[in-house]
């Protein structure tokens, strides 16, 4: 899920040829079996993400360990980062942000996962937030995709309403999942993008939503990291 202490060789599933996204959109639906993403940017940045019914349960559970573990740093990054930020407007921070994420050692991360990451679908944590680890055929090309944790927080009604859609469409339909996998994304980058934009709450909500989640972390208890998914980064990582 996020880090092993066992040192491994680096793996071959790294740095080249990867893109590297700060996801700020998130849009979920459920096709052919499939639960479907797609993650980018409202400047173009976008990466297409299907997943078959088979693989949902293991990718929710990691998920939900991901999430709790990254939002353990969280909140003190994010504080750090916004205090570097030009300006206060959703826009300004979002860009610090970004800059901040892609000026990290996400690829020292990466090259610590073992060989056979390079065939699963790898969540890692790292500096509060959550890099999922793509290749095909889950997606066309291979692309690292940075999540803030409250991001999934946000959706998990409707992540949780697609997987079931995506396992009722599987056990259905008549195609191999492979073909049905290839339809799905065949159809989910057809789309334009960026979709339209879903009404923005007021900053009074949006503080009061932040505010919510912040005593809700310090409420819960610490997540404790089990030691084989610990990676090791060595001394100048964090």
């Amino acid at each position: 899920m996020s880090r092993r202490r066992k040192p491994h060789p680096r793996s071959r599933s790294s740095a080249v040829g990867r893109r590297t996204i700060v996801v700020d959109l998130l849009e979920i639906g459920s096709s052919h079996g499939n639960l479907t993403l797609r993650a980018g940017r409202d400047t173009g940045q976008l990466a297409c993400v299907a997943l078959p019914a088979e693989v949902l349960p293991s990718f929710l559970t990691n998920l939900e360990q991901a999430r709790l573990d990254s939002e353990e740093e969280y909140w003190s990054v994010v504080r750090h980062v916004l205090a570097t930020a030009s300006g206060s407007s959703p826009a300004e921070t979002s860009r610090a942000l970004e800059r901040w994420l892609l000026a990290q050692n996400w690829s020292k991360v990466l090259g610590a996962l073992p060989d056979d990451a390079a065939h699963s679908l790898p969540l890692v944590t790292y500096v509060g937030h959550i890099g999922f680890q793509l290749a095909p055929p889950f997606t066309t090309n291979r692309v690292l995709a940075i999540f803030d944790p409250l991001q999934f927080h946000r959706v998990q009604a409707a992540l949780l309403h697609h997987c079931s859609l995506a396992q009722q469409q599987a056990a259905s339909s008549p195609m191999h999942p492979r073909d049905a996998l290839a339809l799905a994304l065949r159809d989910l980058c057809s789309l334009s993008w960026p979709p339209a934009p879903p009404a923005a709450p007021s900053p009074e909500a949006a503080g009061r939503y932040m505010q919510d989640r912040y005593e809700a972390f310090h409420r819960r208890s610490p997540y404790m990291r089990a030691e084989e998914n610990s990676l090791d980064l060595g001394p100048t990582a964090s």
